[in-house]
Formats: structure tokens, C-alpha cells, sequence
């Protein structure tokens, strides 16, 4: 009987659908008309070339004639996304003393320095004029507070392989009078990008001895409104020299569109997958808390200490990469040196 009642439910159903779906239907197909009438006749009244013109304010601009820059820094957060191993000792950042560079882990408290950021721009076809740079730092670290040092912009940044290519910016920053290790940030703000994604570059290293294990330690925060847990992963990758050009070697055909950048996730090249960078054998690493956690605005100081194996020596790259519930949180890279 159950069944029969739902076989009587649909049939009752579809029949209501046979009487009165198709009226509504023709009602809406002759509002449709009307509304496309009046506006019709409306735009008849209008005088000359007016009526041409489109009835809404602001109109995307979608002709292929139309091209994009594309801005961009050796940016960490980007290229850990799309699967690349990254360093925390930005090719793309370095500060200046007298027109000479100075390791980031050799600046002193409350003195001139210039920080200069290397610009780059992906595209081939279109320049970036007036592009604004923002500068800023924070204590040593990840997703500790952000403070402004200024801001400064290129008067132009050429097409990819030409003139003014790559473009450079500059500032002048008197560090902080309280000792410590400090992370620079540059950040690119054009107002039209092929990729928004790229334009952070972050230079965040420290340089320990070890004679014995080297011990090294930074502040960890959590900037989000939510609680974190956070976890911690090493590679020892550094940025392989550039190889000679092969004028024989095929390059790969770009994608045919902007959809098609966002949507392919290239292969990672060997020379830069994370996995093939593992702590070497015979070397031991300590990351104290393991797991930290945090609340909202909360901080603390992780140590890290590194263990090289007997009879080492040389400099070694260590990065520390930190993750949390919304991916990657920032990172550091170390290097062990033994002399």
C-alpha cells in the first residue's frame, strides 16, 4: 500500500506539471520579451553614438590585444605551492654597507643598512610602470609581527629579457636598537598582475658554528584569529647553478592561457624536489617543541639543534620549513658551518 501511495503522489505530481508547468513557463518567456522590448525602445531614444554605449560602469576588458605584466620576486610561499623546495636565503634580497653586501646574520643593532630587492617580470609582452615596493621586517622567525620599514616604487620594469629587465629597488633601514636577527620582507603591489601569487619575497637566515652541535633559536607565532598546531619539516636544498644554454634543447610551448597557468601544475624538476634534499646521513636534528601550539596572537621560541657527523667539515643548509592547519607558515635557513 506504501508503494501504491507514492506511485499516486508522483503521478499526481507530474500531472500538476502537464496542467499548469508549461502556462509559467510561457508567462516568464513573455516577461523576457517585454523586458528586452522596453530596453530596446529605451535605448532608441537616445540621440547619436550614445546609444552605442554600454549600459553598465565598469567593463572588463577581455581583447587579447590586452596584456598583463607580471611582476614577480623569488617568493617562497608561491613556489612551495606549486612543489618546489625553497630556501629561506632569498637570491632576490640583500642588504648593502657602503655599497657593499652584508650577510643578513652579520647586521648589527641600530645602523643604516640598504636593502635591495632584485624584480623580475614573467611577462614577455607587457611592462609594469610605476610599480610600488613595500619593505618591512620581523623578528627572526615565523608569522611573528610584521613592521613597516617604508615603501619605494620602479619607475619601469621591462618585458622579460629586455631593457630595464631585471629592475631593482631600494630603501634605506636603520635596524632595530635591541639585538637579535631580523627577517626582511618585500612585497610587490602592482595594480595589474598575471599572478598575484608571487610577488612576497622573504630573506630569513642565520649562521651557526659548531665545533660541538650548533644550536639555533627563533620565535614562532601564530598572526590568525583561530588556534594553530603546527609541525616542522627539514630539507637541505640550496638553488642549483644555472646550467649553460642549449641552443638544440626544445622548450616547452607556454600555456595557451591564463586559465590553463592556473589550472596545470608544471612537473617539478629534479633539481628542485624537496625529496631528493634529506638530511644527509649521519647528521642528527632536534626541534624543540616538536609540535607546538598556539593561540591566537600567541609566540614562542623554538630551538633547533643541529648535530653534524664526526670528521665534518664545511657549511651546511639546513631549511626548517613550519605548517599549519592552512599550509605553510613561513621558515628559516640555517647554515652549520664547520671549520
Amino acid at each position: 500500500m506504501k508503494l501504491v501511495a507514492i506511485f499516486i503522489r508522483v503521478l499526481m505530481a507530474f500531472l500538476r506539471l502537464l496542467a499548469y508547468g508549461w502556462a509559467k513557463a510561457l508567462v516568464d518567456i513573455w516577461q523576457n520579451l517585454c523586458n528586452i522590448f522596453t530596453r530596446w525602445w529605451a535605448r532608441r531614444q537616445v540621440p547619436g553614438r550614445a546609444r552605442k554605449a554600454t549600459d553598465s560602469k565598469c567593463i572588463p576588458i577581455n581583447e587579447p590585444a590586452f596584456k598583463h605584466p607580471d611582476p614577480l620576486i623569488y617568493s617562497q610561499y608561491d613556489l612551495m605551492a606549486r612543489g618546489y623546495a625553497v630556501t629561506w636565503d632569498n637570491p632576490d634580497i640583500e642588504l648593502r654597507k657602503g655599497g657593499a653586501v652584508v650577510p643578513s646574520w652579520e647586521i648589527i643593532p641600530a645602523t643604516d643598512y640598504e636593502i635591495v630587492a632584485r624584480i623580475w617580470n614573467g611577462a614577455p609582452d607587457a611592462v609594469a610602470v610605476g610599480l610600488p615596493v613595500i619593505f618591512s621586517y620581523l623578528s627572526f622567525g615565523v608569522g611573528v609581527k610584521i613592521n613597516p620599514i617604508g615603501a619605494t616604487s620602479v619607475p619601469r620594469l621591462g618585458v622579460k629579457g629586455g631593457p630595464d629587465h631585471p629592475a631593482f629597488a631600494s630603501i634605506t633601514w636603520k635596524t632595530p636598537a635591541a639585538p637579535g636577527h631580523y627577517c626582511i620582507l618585500a612585497f610587490l603591489a602592482p595594480t595589474d598582475d598575471t599572478n598575484y601569487n608571487n610577488n612576497l619575497g622573504q630573506e630569513n637566515v642565520l649562521v651557526g658554528k659548531a665545533t660541538s652541535p650548533a644550536q639555533f633559536t627563533f620565535q614562532l607565532g601564530n598572526q590568525g584569529d583561530q588556534e594553530q598546531d603546527f609541525r616542522f619539516e627539514v630539507d637541505t636544498y640550496t638553488i642549483p647553478q644555472v646550467p649553460n644554454c642549449n641552443p638544440g634543447r626544445q622548450r616547452p610551448l607556454p600555456p595557451k592561457s591564463l586559465a590553463l597557468m592556473n589550472t596545470i601544475r608544471p612537473n617539478v624538476p629534479t633539481a628542485h624536489d624537496r625529496k631528493n634534499y634529506p638530511l644527509p646521513v649521519g647528521w642528527v636534528m632536534d626541534i624543540q617543541p616538536s609540535q607546538p601550539h598556539l593561540p591566537p596572537g600567541g609566540e614562542m621560541t623554538i630551538t633547533v639543534k643541529v648535530t653534524p657527523p664526526p670528521g665534518f667539515i664545511g657549511s651546511q643548509p639546513v631549511n626548517v620549513h613550519a605548517f599549519d592547519g592552512r599550509g605553510l607558515a613561513g621558515g628559516v635557513t640555517l647554515y652549520v658551518e664547520v671549520s
